[in-house]
Parts: structure tokens; C-alpha cells; sequence
């Protein structure tokens, strides 16, 4: 067939606009209606339980797009936000460019809002509900997507995405499928993008764990597009690693991939792709499990959906299922814009029951459901960054509009939607460990050496493994809930007729999640800073010294955490990195208590400067904000907080350490903003004194704290400490 380029294909996408075909491509089973346990209980009560492992990436859809209004998770109702530039909300956007005044700002919209009639006339959808799921796309590239980040400021979104329709989201009433997905399984909350970018480098991430930033094996550097077909990448993808290991793997894909297939962007691949001018070779195994297509007999508009899910249940009933599978869609059902959701939910569906069509299999098997990248829709939390010069992580684009700007990380990229769908992740948990497409490899690395025969990837760079987790910390091997769950009815929209469909904005206020908690996994750091105080230059300047840690008997893996000077003035992306957040990864300690590391911010320089206003942010809500003068009485105390004192115990506590290094006495005001309902207490601790401020969140509110701390004598000074304590046990989200 002609060779369709992602973007030439979605011009000619059919179009059947409103023509709803309900139902799935397999017929409903006993276990989707009622579900039932299997009659293979599981055998090792580990990860070997795992027999199959299906890895279904979808497109273009960012977190908050799809899921900031789910119950329990990061999303609209978060409190652990960092301030935007000017000191307002990262919800409330600017729609003005970095750098230039802010005259008007946007909130989080819902894409259904909007009636029918009020859309452009000429172009209106059946009904709202269709106009959403057929909108229109945003811009993606590595130089848009980084202008949105903006050096971890994150207020470009609107002016790098073309307008307010990077700020359209969607709920349950509109993706209830998703939805219901999420409630019953596993979500990732604090799941990336590999890349700061388009689709192509997102999935080469998925393919090989990296898209070679240090130009190991060529000059090329895959970093922006929508594929890398044509580019003939050099290095070992991961089914090349499966393959001599002796694994069995397999892409399940049909005549149109819509260039998804990572696996043809690759030499080893691409040489036996006829749409790449190679020549096929059956029974080669790269051919045959990653460049051949699968039967195609059905035609329609459910077709290339009914034939991968039919190809999956022929393996099935064979015994045939590989040890690892990638399903790869076309534009139609992979969500990518003007891809409905529900199209999606129709062939996620189809691939969930063709799995289930023998249910040991279905009960055996995990699959990983995630998206490439985020197209251009917001999502508000800030993603890790790598310090700079960190090998293998950052990339100076050379001809493009940020070429003037030096080298830019590659990632993380922005959130994007994860849900695990296995009987060890069943019930409605929440991770929230940091993961990128990465992880997806890490968890397959662990899985094949428990297994025996271990497949190790040699591309994932250091600072990635440090940061990102294996997923693993989401299972609970030992309480399977086999069976598939009911799900609602998918129905299949189509593309729209004339092209995407453009919703008009009609609110302006923040959003509404959706209310109460969900069972989350325990999470392997322990986050904790805190302001030690201050350093006096010479010449005037005023440096605020911080410090990191990441202590703990469960802390396993790096933290990381960003410094935010809110009181800075506006910045060029020219002035990246010496003036845009700081950035630092801090790796575990479980066997020195005390073990720091060190951070430092310039606040100001001369007298009447000395106003701060800092803001740390890390994973899982962890958040510190402190505000003062360091001209005015609150130079002189310090609050330190603490989780272990005088070494680990079995259980950490929060002790916050209240010292007055000043000749008069202070009031130390401790108020609980959320999580606990004790009275505000205070201190009065006299000149050159101390006192302790003990809680215990892991007996009183499931681990999480929210605590405020005020003097008296300067109202400029405060510190707000927002986290969670980690004992290894399940918890609740924040």
C-alpha cells in the first residue's frame, strides 16, 4: 500500500459523523456480564503470575484532559500546585505569551459544555456530546511543548498551543468507559511522557527506552515528528532484546498503523517494511512478529478495530498469545484528535474481550493501557527535569525556533493517562509513583528475570531509572479479583464529516473533581526540604540555602524536586536554565538518617530586596512554600522539618523544629489546613530557644499532613509543608 504519513492520513480519515455502531467486535462473555473467579487460582503469589503482558498505547491525550475531574486522583482539586509567574494559579492560564503582561486568563474548560448551536455555523455537531469527542487537535511539537513548559514555569500554554482549546477537558459523563476502567482497575497518576514532544520520539521511547540525545549511534537524533519512518534508527529495540532472550513477542497491526508502529522506525525493522521500499521476508522473525500485518477480511468502520481484536482472539484460542504484544490502532480508534474517545473505548473493549474469550488467559495476563503523548492539552503538574548536562537528556535543537536557546531536556514529558488492567491491580488503586514510557520496559526487565530469563534494556539512561519506577509498586500479587468487570457499552462515533469539530469556550471558572478518596500504593522515596536560611554576598545579594532529602527504611528511589522563586521577575526562555526553576534529583538513603543535600536560590540583591517568596515541589503532592524578608524579624527563626529523630523507628512522624535565634521571644502559630482537625497550637519560645511540634499522620489521616506555621511580629513570614508519610503499607490519596 502507499506509504500515509500520520498527519496525510488524518486529512483523508473516513468520516461517518453520528453514526453510532453499539456493541464490541466479540461477542459478550459470561465474565464481562458477571464476573466470576477463575478456576486456575494463581500459583506463585509473585510476579510470575503474569503469563502475557499486552501493551496497548493510545494517543494524544493528556491527564488532566481525561481524568482531572476522577475521583481521588491529581487532578482539578489539588492543593500541591506551584504558583504561575505574577502569583496566580496554575489552572487559571494566561492567555497572553511568557514574559508579557497578563491581561486576561483561562480556566480549565469542559469541551461538552457548549450546545450544539453555539458552534461555527456550517459546522455544528449531532448533539454537544459529539462535538467533544470529535474536537479538533492542538500543537505538539518539541518547540510548542516546550514553550508550554517554559522551563518548568508552565504558564505558555495557551499562547505555544494556538488558543484556549488546550485547556478543553472531558468527565465521566463523557467518557464513561475510561471512567469506569480507572474505578475498577489500577490508575497512574504520576505517569509521563517520555519526551517533551510529538508522537514519534514518545513511542520510539516505548520501543527502545531512548531516542539517542547523545548521539551515540548516528547524527540523527529522533526527537520531533510524528513517526520515524524513513529514519532507519540504529539502536536495539526492546523486541531485539525479547528476541535474544528468547521470548516470545509480537505487534499486532493492520494495513493502516497510522505510523505507530515504533518498531519500523528502525533499521532492523524497517529493511523488511514494503511501505518503506523494503522487501518482506516471511519467517523472519522481525518480519513476522514486527512488520507484518494481520489478516484484515472485515471492512467498514469497525474494521481495523474487529481485526486486530480478532487476530488476538485466533491467538488465543491457539495458544499462540506471545510472552509480550503491542497493539498498535489507526487514527480512528487510537483517540488521537479528531479520534473520538469512544472509538477508543470500542477497541480497547474489543482487545479486553478478545483476551477474556478464554478467561485463563484474561486472568494470566496484564495489560498496560497508556498514551504516547499529551497532543497539546494541559496538564497543571510540573514534570520531573534532569539538572543540566545530565548524559543522555538533553538536546540542543539546532534549526528550529528554539534554537537560540541551548539545550532544552528532553524530558519528562507532561502527564499522560495510564490504567493497568490485571487481577493484581484490580479494585480502584491509585499510583502515584513517578513513570514515564520507560517504566513499561523496567517492569517487563523485572518480569523476564523472575522469569529466567532476563531481558535488560541497554538504552534507558541512568537518570531515567533513577526517577522513573517499574510499576511494580502497583500490584498485589498475593489478592487477585480475576474476571473481566462490566464495563459500559461502546459505541463507535466516527470521524467527523468536514473535519474536527471546534467547541467554543463557555465557562471561565475552576473546574469541579469529583469528590472523596481512592486506595493508593505505597511509593518507594520519602520526600522532605526545608529553608536552613540565608547567605550575604558582598556585593548585596541575598542566597536562600535549602535542603533535599529522601530518607527512609521504604525510599528505594530518587526523588525528585523542583525550587520555584515565585518572586522572580519575568524570564526569556534564553535565560534557561540560571533563571527558571531548580531542579534536583535526590537518590534514597535508608541507611543514614540524616543525610542531606544541598540547594541553594538567589532572592535578591541590596537592602529593602531581601522579600522571598520560594515554592518546592516533589512527587505525590509533596509541596513546601516559604515566604519572609530577610530584612524583617523572621530572619532571625528557623522551622526544620523532620521525619525520624535520633534514627529510624517503624514509623516516621512529622516534628517540626522551632528555633528563635533572636534576643526577644517568639509565638510559633501551628494551624492544620486539611487532612486533621486539631486546634492551631502555639509555642512561645524565648530569645536563643527551641521547641518541637509533634504529629503522628500515619495514625491520624492515613499519613498525609497540611500544616501551616506563622510568627508573630512578621506577618511577611510563613511555611506551609505538604506530604505524605510512607510506611511500605497501602494508603489513601491525598
Amino acid at each position: 500500500m502507499p506509504d500515509l504519513s500520520r498527519r496525510g492520513f488524518v486529512g483523508a480519515a473516513a468520516a461517518v459523523t453520528g453514526a453510532a455502531v453499539v456493541g464490541a467486535a466479540l461477542p459478550a462473555t459470561d465474565a464481562q456480564a458477571s464476573p466470576k473467579p477463575s478456576v486456575k487460582p494463581h500459583h506463585y503469589g509473585d510476579i510470575r503470575d503474569i503469563k502475557h503482558v499486552v501493551i496497548l498505547m493510545q494517543e494524544n491525550r493528556s491527564f488532566d484532559h481525561y481524568f482531572g475531574c476522577l475521583k481521588g486522583v491529581r487532578g482539578f482539586g489539588d492543593r500541591s500546585t506551584i504558583t504561575l509567574p505574577g502569583g496566580g494559579s496554575v489552572f487559571q492560564q494566561p492567555t497572553t505569551a511568557p514574559g508579557q503582561p497578563v491581561t486576561t486568563t483561562q480556566y480549565p474548560w469542559h469541551l461538552s459544555d457548549a450546545p450544539a448551536s453555539a458552534y461555527p455555523a456550517g459546522h455544528q455537531p449531532p448533539s454537544s456530546k459529539v462535538g467533544a469527542q470529535g474536537y479538533g487537535g492542538t500543537a505538539h511539537s518539541w518547540d510548542d511543548q516546550h514553550v508550554a513548559w517554559y522551563g518548568g514555569l508552565m504558564n505558555g500554554w495557551v499562547s505555544a498551543k494556538g488558543g484556549p482549546t488546550t485547556l478543553g477537558y472531558v468527565d465521566r459523563t463523557d467518557i464513561p468507559f475510561h471512567y469506569a476502567l480507572a474505578d475498577a482497575y489500577t490508575v497512574g497518576d504520576g505517569y509521563h511522557c517520555s519526551v517533551t514532544s510529538a508522537t514519534g520520539p514518545n513511542r520510539t521511547y516505548l520501543w527502545s527506552g531512548t531516542i539517542d540525545a547523545q548521539q551515540k549511534y548516528s547524527s540523527f537524533v529522533a526527537y520531533n515528528g510524528g513517526d520515524e519512518r524513513g529514519k532507519n534508527l540504529l539502536w536495539e529495540t526492546y523486541a531485539e532484546t525479547l528476541q535474544k532472550a528468547g521470548l516470545t513477542w509480537k505487534v499486532y497491526q493492520g494495513a493502516d498503523d497510522y505510523g505507530d508502529n515504533g518498531l519500523e522506525y528502525f533499521k532492523t525493522f524497517a529493511q523488511y517494511d514494503p511501505t518503506q521500499g523494503g522487501t518482506p521476508a516471511p519467517g523472519n522473525a522481525f518480519y513476522d512478529n514486527g512488520v507484518a500485518n494481520v489478516p484484515e477480511p472485515l471492512t467498514g468502520l469497525t474494521a481495523n478495530a474487529d481485526n486486530l481484536a480478532n487476530a488476538i482472539k485466533a491467538d488465543v484460542a491457539a495458544g499462540t498469545l506471545p510472552k509480550v504484544s503491542w497493539v498498535v490502532t489507526n487514527q480512528a480508534f487510537s483517540e488521537h484528535p479528531d479520534g473520538a474517545p469512544n472509538d477508543g473505548a470500542y477497541y480497547v473493549n474489543s482487545v479486553l474481550e478478545a483476551l477474556n474469550s478464554d478467561p485463563d488467559v484474561f486472568n494470566s495476563t496484564l495489560v498496560i493501557l497508556n498514551y504516547d503523548e499529551n497532543d497539546g492539552q494541559f496538564d497543571h503538574v510540573p514534570p520531573p527535569a534532569p539538572a543540566p548536562g545530565t548524559k543522555d537528556e538533553f538536546y540542543h535543537e539546532t534549526s528550529g525556533t528554539l534554537a537560540s536557546y541551548g539545550a532544552l531536556p528532553v524530558g519528562l514529558g507532561f502527564r499522560v493517562p495510564l490504567i493497568l488492567i490485571s487481577p493484581w491491580t484490580r479494585g480502584g488503586w491509585v499510583t502515584s509513583e513517578v513513570s514515564d514510557h520507560t517504566s513499561a520496559i523496567q517492569f517487563l526487565e523485572k518480569w523476564t528475570e523472575a522469569l529466567g530469563t532476563p531481558a535488560i534494556c541497554p538504552n534507558i539512561s541512568a537518570w531515567r531509572r533513577s526517577v522513573c519506577g517499574d510499576l511494580t509498586g502497583a500490584f498485589d500479587f498475593t489478592s487477585p479479583v480475576f474476571g473481566l468487570p462490566e464495563l459500559p457499552q461502546t459505541a463507535v462515533i466516527g470521524d467527523p464529516v468536514g473535519g474536527a469539530y471546534h467547541p467554543p469556550v463557555t465557562t471561565n471558572a475552576m473546574p469541579k473533581q469529583e469528590p472523596g478518596t481512592k486506595r493508593a500504593r505505597p511509593l518507594p522515596y520519602q520526600p522532605n526540604a526545608n529553608l536552613d536560611g540565608f547567605t550575604f554576598g558582598s556585593n548585596g545579594t541575598v542566597e536562600a540555602k535549602l535542603s533535599f532529602s529522601n530518607n527512609g527504611p521504604h525510599a528505594r528511589k530518587a526523588s525528585h524536586f523542583a525550587v520555584y522563586n515565585n518572586a522572580a521577575p519575568a524570564q526569556s526562555l534564553a535565560d534557561y536554565p540560571a533563571k527558571f526553576p531548580g531542579q534536583y534529583t535526590v537518590d534514597p538513603s535508608h541507611t543514614i538518617w540524616n543525610k542531606t543535600v544541598p540547594g541553594s536560590v538567589e532572592i535578591g540583591a541590596g537592602s529593602g530586596e531581601g522579600k522571598y517568596d520560594l515554592t518546592v515541589v516533589g512527587p505525590n503532592r509533596f509541596l513546601r512554600h516559604f515566604t519572609g524578608d530577610v530584612n524583617a524579624a523572621g530572619e532571625t527563626v528557623q522551622v526544620e522539618a523532620v521525619y525520624y529523630q535520633g534514627g529510624f523507628g517503624p514509623k516516621a512522624k512529622l516534628a517540626l523544629e522551632l528555633t528563635n535565634s533572636s534576643t526577644k521571644a517568639v509565638t510559633f502559630t501551628i494551624v492544620s489546613n486539611n487532612y486533621s482537625e486539631d486546634r492551631a497550637k502555639t509555642y512561645h519560645v524565648p530569645a536563643h530557644g527551641r521547641a518541637t511540634h509533634t504529629t503522628d499522620p500515619l495514625a491520624s489521616s492515613n499519613g498525609w499532613y497540611d500544616l501551616s506555621v506563622t510568627i508573630s511580629g512578621d506577618n511577611s513570614w510563613s511555611r506551609r509543608y505538604i506530604g505524605h508519610l510512607e510506611d511500605g503499607m497501602n494508603s489513601i490519596t491525598g
